[in-house]
């Protein structure tokens, strides 16, 4: 065979290999359900590596040791109180107010941020994702973009992963059903639930592996199950607004949880994995509950988070869900970025025979409640 028939022939073949590859989703998945686990998962922070695009005037210097030091010099003049000090700044972390902050904050800005459009609306305070897609809500981004803990290499991002990875009690997990294809498919099903078991490694432990088993937690987690409708487009899943919540455990005596309100998920599938976005409006009260008071001031020190000036902004930049008495706002636009990994769901002993999520989700439900 010359060269160039040999050429011929391979070429061919890698259409061959590349036409299955593009079809290797067509087919709908055993059961019609699929399910994935988170293994990774950040807040959406668009980064640059000198940050003047998103951070023109740098990021934050005033963390909780040098908000101290400003408010509580030490030059001798005065002989300082342990309650109008220590006491004081760690009361502005669990019990924070909306006076003035004598420090200046800096936001996050430029034109560019990772999330999606949850309000239908492109207006003066939204961003344009790095695709190119406009009207992106994630003025989140703003309050946390410039502080350091958010950005890659902190100390707080690195342990969160470290948890969320290691800590059985942090699984959450997804299975879509009603699938017959995970290439196109205009109506499935999505429902979240917390899982209680490890993740697979490979022998280096640091990649995850699909398959694995995952027990669906139904005497603790019920909290975390909801459901909503899905459809599949060219491989990404799309969903209709739901509520999300994500247990948010870094040590074993404050556990707390994320909370987006009108969550929307487009993930990229696979049957090994997905990976994308999770959309919504994060309650600002667990918010900061989760990044504030479950770490200690020492931790929140190494990246200038300083959880009273945060809390602030915050609020002020809140920009869904108004309360009804009050009319301010308590969620604030916000995105995850997610990398997920396919796992075989374990149900309790009762076997649920609807195959319609919502009524698997109730009865799981009352088979958790009978189980107590």
């Amino acid at each position: 065979m010359t060269f160039s028939k040999l050429m011929v022939c391979m070429t061919a073949l890698g259409l061959v290999c590349g036409s299955n590859a593009a079809h290797a989703n067509d087919a709908a998945p055993a059961g019609r359900s699929i399910a994935y686990a988170i293994n990774d998962i950040k807040w959406g922070i668009y980064e640059t590596k000198d940050t003047k695009e998103e951070c023109p005037d740098g990021l934050a210097v005033m963390g909780p040791r040098e908000q101290f030091k400003a408010l509580y010099p030490q030059d001798g003049t005065k002989k300082w109180k342990l309650a109008e000090t220590w006491l004081e700044r760690e009361m502005s972390v669990w019990a924070p107010n909306l006076e003035p902050d004598p420090f200046p904050f800096r936001e996050a800005g430029g034109k560019i941020a990772y999330g999606l459009d949850l309000d239908g609306k492109t207006k003066p305070t939204d961003f344009t994702s790095p695709d190119g897609k406009t009207g992106i809500d994630n003025q989140l981004f703003r309050v946390i973009g410039c502080v350091s803990n958010y950005r890659t290499g902190a100390s707080l991002l690195q342990f969160e992963s470290i948890f969320q990875k290691k800590m059985n009690v942090d699984r959450i997990m997804i299975e879509l059903t009603d699938v017959d294809s995970l290439a196109n498919d205009d109506d499935v099903t999505i429902t979240t639930y917390r899982g209680r078991d490890s993740l697979l490694m490979d022998g280096t432990g640091n990649n995850f592996q699909p398959g694995g088993t995952q027990r669906i937690d139904m005497r603790f987690g019920k909290e975390f199950i909801f459901t909503a409708k899905a459809k599949i487009v060219n491989g990404v899943l799309i969903t209709q607004p739901m509520n999300f919540k994500m247990p948010h455990e870094v040590n074993t005596e404050e556990a707390a949880y994320d909370w987006l309100r009108d969550a929307r998920f487009e993930l990229k599938l696979t049957p090994t994995g997905a990976e994308g976005l999770i959309g919504g409006y994060a309650d600002v009260e667990s918010f900061h509950r989760s990044r504030f008071r479950t770490w200690s001031t020492h931790h929140s020190s190494y990246g200038q988070q300083a959880g009273g000036s945060v809390y602030k902004v915050l609020r002020k930049l809140a920009d869904g869900f108004p309360d009804p008495a009050t009319g301010e706002n308590t969620a604030i636009s916000a995105v995850y970025r997610v990398k997920m990994v396919q796992v075989r769901v374990l149900r309790p002993e009762k076997e649920v025979a609807s195959t319609d999520a919502a009524s698997r989700a109730k009865q799981l439900a009352d088979d958790g409640a009978t189980a107590k």
